[in-house]
């Protein structure tokens, strides 16, 4: 889709300054220091509940105008933000139903 991972941000300070797939990983505290030489328009956000909201407004004052939101809550954030919430066990939870019906319908065909 023309997108690429650029770095990754973690609260780890064991994984500051290490890479994964090639991809740098920095410390969550850089974030709006080094959105400025990234200048990344999309943020994923991974982090517990807890952390979520202010994670996003820090992504946003470093630049980030869209954030695809796996933290399982709903954050609240400017208008003008794009956000898209992937909710990963609605998601299994809709899979699992969908191949019980399956085998259901097709089941000693």
């Amino acid at each position: 889709y023309g997108m690429n991972v650029i770095a990754g941000f973690d609260i780890k300070e064991e994984l500051a300054g290490t890479f994964i797939n090639g991809i740098p990983v920095y410390h969550v505290s850089e974030f709006e220091e080094r959105q400025k030489e990234l200048n990344a328009h999309i943020g994923i956000l991974t982090v517990p509940v807890e952390r979520a909201q202010e994670t996003a407004e820090s992504m946003i004052a470093g630049g980030v105008k869209a954030i695809w939101n796996f933290a399982h809550t709903d954050l609240n954030l400017p208008d003008n933000i794009i956000v898209e919430n992937v909710h990963l066990s609605e998601s299994l939870m809709r899979l699992s139903y969908n191949i019980t019906r399956y085998n259901e319908e097709h089941e000693g065909k």
